[in-house]
């Protein structure tokens, strides 16, 4: 009967464990890269318009300094879209490793030998790698400050 119970303990572990992962998927960096994404793609339409604005004349350092501010805004979205892409397959990684877990536990077999079995499969990255983040983070900032210093070099020669 303890047998029965451990294996039934590790089953309900990993289901748990494949649950916390996909719902870990929604939250977090997820959430800082979902919010740099939707701020870097409402930012470069809108100094885009800039240009087009009649009554404003732009010089040529000040256009080309937009064009860099527009190209760090531009990075800063493919590496969030990056970031995204690491995430989905972290967690893909996670929840399956999580289901052969789970798989094992309720395989009709001794638990001594499943529990080799489970250490054979080593353990689970603790996270995937927000290094896209950092660079959208980097981007993004970078980015805004150079179209900030066109907008005060703009108001100033006014």
């Amino acid at each position: 009967m303890k047998d029965v119970e451990e294996k039934r303990w590790h089953l309900d572990r990993f289901q748990r464990a494949a649950l916390y992962w996909n719902n870990l998927a929604n939250q977090q960096i997820f959430e800082i890269n979902k919010q740099l994404l939707a701020f870097a793609t409402i930012i470069l339409p809108l100094t885009a318009s800039i240009v087009v604005i009649d009554t404003i004349q732009l010089r040529e350092y000040e256009i080309t300094m937009l064009i860099f501010g527009w190209i760090f805004l531009f990075l800063s979205i493919i590496s969030g879209l990056i970031q995204v892409w690491i995430d989905a397959r972290y967690f893909n990684y996670v929840s399956n490793d999580s289901s052969s877990r789970e798989w094992l536990w309720s395989q009709d077999k001794d638990n001594n030998e499943i529990k080799k079995e489970v250490e054979r499969l080593g353990s689970i990255k603790p996270s995937s790698s927000s290094i896209p983040t950092l660079f959208q983070g980097f981007f993004v900032f970078f980015g805004l400050l150079i179209i900030m210093l066109v907008a005060v070099s703009i108001l100033i020669n006014k």
